[in-house]
């Protein structure tokens, strides 16, 4: 009932009637064959399954000893949740295909989740503990929502598809509007300073929202202090030096940021600037930053940079040696 409720609460459908869809595709219970490595084959019951979406395998805690699954908090609460995960795992391996969301649950307490897009659910440390009131929030709502209902809105491939398309449209405008000022060799190097830039501080390399702040809060309301002041950013970056009234930077030393270049842009220039910082860039893989330059340089300007100078080798050039010294004594 408890799952049952859950689904009512989501509004999705609950599950089907155990032996009334051939192959049972979601429902309670699902009978599976587990194979041994010595050829043994033993019965297995998976405890909510719904085909390319979730297997979930429930346990019922306790705030009391001698009662339910463990008391929760003790060795032995913990041992069991892990032993959960465990035979959640082996029954993944004797499905046709191994649904992208692995969950673990403690009937009225909490959720433990695990993404396997790529077919890999990592350890039991990888887990995302989730409690049953955090679904009074709409991230986590949703989230429910889209395991039982889309689960590849979560594909962090996809998403990282998704944004890129969006940023690369982004970028692409401002190079039209950059090609025929500037060569196709500066303007690929400026647009890899931006898209560095914004990526790192959408995973927090560079503190409280800098670029965009500045984008916001300075240089659309006055253009003209775009160029000399992003210039003092990029330097400091690369000296791991104080800027404004951010403080240290970190120094991000590998030459991506020695030759601190920027364009004078137009108010509407810095227009299309800004809807690119607001992308989300955490879910971007630096990898295909290449692709970003690729998309965003027009055919004509990227052939000007040459067989041995492609934005994909510039990319490798300038962006792998990368190191953020902090952390790298760290």
């Amino acid at each position: 009932m408890f799952f049952s409720e859950l689904c009512d609460a989501l509004g999705v459908a609950r599950p089907d009637v155990k032996s009334s869809v051939p192959g049972d595709p979601y429902c309670f219970d699902k009978d599976i064959t587990i194979y041994h490595p010595s050829g043994k084959k033993t019965p297995g019951y998976i405890d909510l399954y719904k085909a390319d979406h979730f297997l979930v395998e429930a346990k019922q805690g306790s705030d009391r000893t001698n009662k339910g699954t463990a008391k929760r908090g003790t060795n032995a609460y913990l041992k069991a949740m892990e032993a959960a995960f465990v035979q959640a795992i082996a029954y993944t391996r004797n499905l046709a295909s191994k649904p992208p969301f692995l969950l673990t649950c403690d009937i009225g307490d909490h959720f433990e989740l695990w993404l396997g897009f790529n077919g890999d659910y990592g350890g039991y440390g990888a887990r995302q503990e989730i409690a049953l009131t955090d679904l009074r929030n709409e991230e986590t709502f949703d989230l429910f929502v889209d395991i039982f209902t889309d689960p590849q809105k979560r594909n962090p491939e996809k998403i990282a598809a998704k944004v890129t398309r969006e940023v690369a449209a982004d970028l692409a405008e401002l190079s039209r509007r950059l090609e025929g000022v500037h060569e196709a060799q500066e303007v690929a190097a400026f647009l890899m300073r931006c898209i560095f830039t914004m990526f790192a501080e959408d995973v927090g390399l560079l503190k409280e929202r800098l670029f965009t702040q500045a984008l916001e809060a300075r240089w659309l309301p006055n253009p003209k202090s775009f160029q000399p002041e992003v210039e003092s950013l990029w330097q400091a970056m690369n000296d791991g030096t104080t800027f404004g009234f951010s403080g240290r930077l970190l120094r991000f030393n590998g030459g991506l940021f020695a030759e601190a270049k920027a364009f004078e842009l137009s108010g509407s220039q810095l227009e299309v600037l800004h809807r690119a910082a607001r992308r989300e860039w955490k879910d971007v893989e630096p990898a295909i930053f290449g692709t970003l330059l690729e998309r965003a340089l027009d055919s004509r300007e990227r052939s000007k940079l040459g067989a041995h100078y492609t934005p994909r080798s510039y990319v490798e050039r300038l962006v792998r040696p990368v190191v953020l010294e902090p952390l790298r004594e760290q």
